[in-house]
């Protein structure tokens, strides 16, 4: 929702790819797992009270005793343009309305509102977490910030220590930018092949080449699974080149991919499927 400017790097690489046409089979994604059955043991780190992490957009992952799940998910969103780091506007929508207002933050882990957060008032047939929300933006007192694997989650509590809700922001944009491919399977790349991926994590899209033919499509980040990143309606162009088994076999790769992870400071990254093979090796490009 909230969008950051697009890297130069995607630019120039796109700028010498022509169009697409050709739609594949889109992916079906199951966002009604549970938190227990998606959510990693990976070891918790502490990340101080006031960090430029928080500020952005989170997505809910509990409210009160309800896992949540569906595709329209509550968020909250604080933003990133507050000039006081104590002080942070906050705009957030709780499944059916949305809501604005403002929290003071400490670094001892307190957040609490600077009055009531006004909000929208339509009648929605199916909001179930849309008190539950309310009732966290209003009772917080304070919160925990960690970080799991790539990702972050946010709880807010109320003076009681009772868990109003819990937020969860997706660290995968170190994905964002542009990659050589340097293996698919078990079958080595060779860079003169010309088989590179712009992954445009701020726009949710993907562009690239697959050695012969121009490749488009979406991104999708399942908020209930850590280090998620999934391709979906990927489209592509329908030239006959040479190593187009190579190609096939990419974007049948791209189509199973569920999560990824960072290697080498990140300048290289792999890509795995839902069973956690890895199914792409990236090498990051440094294109002026």
């Amino acid at each position: 929702m909230n969008k950051i400017l697009t890297s130069g790097c995607a630019l120039l690489l796109i700028a010498s790819l022509a169009g697409c046409s050709a739609l594949t089979q889109k992916k079906t994604v199951n966002t009604t797992q549970t938190n227990s059955e998606t959510r990693t043991t990976t070891q918790k780190q502490k990340i101080p009270a006031v960090d430029k992490v928080l500020f952005g957009e989170w997505t809910a992952l509990t409210v009160g005793d309800q896992t949540v799940t569906g595709d329209e998910r509550p968020y909250v969103i604080f933003d990133t343009t507050s000039t006081n780091p104590y002080l942070v506007k906050v705009y957030a929508n709780n499944g059916c309305n949305t809501l604005n207002g403002s929290v003071v933050i400490t670094p001892g882990g307190e957040m609490k509102k600077t009055a009531t957060f006004p909000t929208t008032m339509r009648l929605c047939p199916n909001a179930p977490y849309e008190l539950g929300v309310n009732m966290a933006l209003e009772t917080v007192s304070t919160y925990k910030m960690e970080k799991i694997g790539d990702d972050y989650e946010l709880s807010m509590y109320n003076p009681e220590g009772y868990k109003l809700m819990t937020l969860g922001k997706s660290g995968i944009s170190f994905l964002n930018g542009a990659w050589t491919v340097t293996k698919v399977g078990n079958e080595t790349i060779k860079e003169d092949v010309g088989m590179q991926l712009v992954i445009d994590i701020p726009e949710e899209k993907i562009h690239g080449n697959g050695g012969c033919n121009v490749i488009n499509g979406k991104i999708f980040i399942d908020p209930s699974k850590k280090n998620s990143i999934q391709f979906t309606n990927l489209i592509t162009t329908m030239m006959y080149c040479p190593n187009l088994q190579l190609e096939q076999a990419l974007l049948v790769a791209l189509e199973q991919v569920e999560t990824a992870v960072t290697e080498n400071n990140g300048k290289t990254a792999t890509l795995k499927d839902a069973s956690g093979k890895p199914i792409i090796s990236l090498k990051r490009l440094n294109l002026k």
